[in-house]
């Protein structure tokens, strides 16, 4: 399982020529089917048009590099957008969660995904700065029915049920010593 975060910013290498092509910028999700459509790719840093690699057209994504065939899959977002049933870059961070009860869950601040299965399979939650240094983030598996909208997301109080702790904050590095 890969986070958002940590493939931001990873090479883009081209199998063909063992070329560095670019730079994974952001992932373009489809919030509707909980799957990845897209990768942004920047190319040099004074690019206008967004440019991205299908998914299906990305060989592998390893910890340290995506690899391509060849430069000639990335292509123009505009070009593609309709295809991927997109009408933006869809990404959820920074989305607010509550529960179909109305409880405030927090804020989406990572993405956790299978690569290879192509599922969006949790969200690292954020309940406020001060629950993440105490507590540390909560990890939200996006289980059952999962709602998703301009900028919200709607979940069943069974998902919240199975929300894991990571003990990333300060109250789990106490309790481990």
């Amino acid at each position: 399982m890969l986070r958002y975060s940590e493939v931001i910013g990873l090479p883009v290498i081209c199998a063909a020529t063992g070329k560095k092509a670019g730079v994974i910028k952001d992932i373009v999700f489809c919030p509707e089917n909980k799957k990845i459509a897209a990768f942004e790719i920047e190319k040099n840093s004074c690019e206008i048009k967004k440019k991205v690699v299908l998914k299906e057209d990305v060989l592998s994504l390893g910890k340290d590099a995506m690899i391509i065939e060849n430069e000639n899959k990335i292509i123009a977002f505009k070009k593609v957008k309709d295809k991927l049933g997109v009408k933006k870059k869809g990404t959820i961070i920074g989305f607010k969660i509550y529960t179909k009860y109305g409880e405030d869950i927090g804020v989406v601040k990572d993405i956790l995904f299978d690569f290879e299965k192509n599922t969006l399979d949790g969200v690292e939650v954020s309940d406020g700065l001060i629950q993440d240094i105490v507590k540390g983030r909560n990890l939200l598996p996006l289980l059952g029915k999962v709602e998703f909208g301009k900028e919200n997301i709607l979940v069943e109080r069974a998902a919240v049920e199975e929300m894991i702790e990571t003990g990333k904050g300060i109250k789990g590095i106490i309790n481990k010593t």
